[in-house]
């Protein structure tokens, strides 16, 4: 039986151009970014990329402060929901919280092409769905909610 590749960077540019995945390489990372998930309402970032033996599918959700908890007491279903994706709060004390959505595959016994594009694209499909199920809670913080300025209305006194 001939060994599986396993691929390098290179490999998987490859093979999302030959499938029309779209990409792009960015200045701070060795990740190829998914504008097609980071088009969705709520993704911010969203790559493939390689980190020792495993290759991961990433995309992160910002979220409003006053959102973690109601995101938090979500987290059990979505994982259960989404039973191939990792789904969890990141708090870093610089920036807001996040949800990370995150799959992964082994890359040490090979990866066969087809099997990578399958995982590129459930990846894609899981985590649109899981951002539309974030989205609807609304937790999701906009930048532009933070120019909003509150009116008379809305200001309580």
């Amino acid at each position: 039986m001939p060994a599986l590749p396993i691929p390098d960077h290179e490999m998987l540019k490859a093979w999302l151009e030959q499938y029309q995945i779209e990409y792009y390489l960015c200045n701070s990372c060795e990740g190829l970014h998914l504008p097609q998930l980071q088009d969705v309402n709520g993704i911010y970032d969203a790559k493939v990329e390689i980190e020792g033996d495993f290759l991961y599918c990433s995309a992160s959700i910002e979220l409003r402060p006053t959102g973690v908890m109601p995101a938090h007491a979500e987290l059990g279903r979505w994982n259960s929901e989404f039973p191939t994706l990792k789904i969890f709060i990141e708090m870093v004390d610089d920036t807001l919280p996040r949800l990370v959505l995150c799959h992964n595959l082994a890359l040490r016994p090979g990866v066969e092409e087809a099997q990578f594009i399958y995982f590129v694209r459930d990846c894609i499909e899981q985590m649109e769905q899981a951002a539309k199920e974030v989205k609807q809670l609304g937790v999701i913080y906009f930048p532009e909610d933070a120019n909003d300025k509150p009116t008379e209305a809305t200001l309580v006194h």
